[in-house]
């Protein structure tokens, strides 16, 4: 009996502390353009199977510093995922780009890629900066939720992610995620 008892505490302890109480799944990117120049591309990044992964690469046609570059996210919410959203307060305003990928990215995306090869972007530290130039490539990447917030609204959730260089758009990338209840 005690035997039993330990192990469904071992088993409840480990999903109170590995699993978070939902599941995050892809849904759309759409790549957008700069208004006069684009500096980022995100054409060739597609969601694939049906787990839903994010497949293909993406481009950083020059370093970004700084200096002249900044990242900004707006986010936004359908709760009965029907596409009707609304502005939800968790934007990232345009912040520096060095500083908005050690961050966001390293929350968000880098432990999704740290443990294999899924992507030839560098791992983001403290010393991070400028974003390299390149293309590189993302293969099947799940996301891992381990490390986000334990609370995110449920449904479809938008991030309309700009990249911009002395005040202007220079392109980006419009990610739209599914967030439902984990079902044991």
């Amino acid at each position: 009996m005690k035997l039993t008892v330990v192990f469904l505490l071992l088993h409840l302890l480990h999903h109170i502390a590995c699993e978070k109480a939902y599941v995050v799944s892809n849904e759309q990117l759409e790549a957008f353009e700069g208004d006069s120049e684009s500096l980022v591309s995100f054409e060739n990044l597609r969601t694939v199977g049906s787990d839903r992964a994010l497949n293909g690469s993406f481009v950083f046609m020059g370093d970004m510093d700084n200096d002249g570059f900044k990242v900004s996210v707006e986010l936004y919410s359908s709760p009965q995922s029907d596409g009707e959203y609304k502005r939800i307060v968790f934007d990232v305003p345009p912040t520096n780009i060095c500083e908005c990928f050690k961050k966001f990215y390293v929350q968000f995306v880098q432990p999704s890629v740290s443990a294999g090869d899924i992507t030839n972007f560098p791992l983001v530290d403290e010393d991070s900066c400028p974003i390299p130039q390149g293309e590189f490539f993302i293969k099947t990447l799940i996301f891992n939720t381990q490390d986000w917030p334990d609370q995110v609204p449920r449904g479809l959730v938008k991030a309309i992610i700009t990249f911009w260089k002395a005040g202007e758009n220079v392109g980006g990338l419009i990610v739209v995620v599914r967030i439902e209840d984990r079902q044991d």
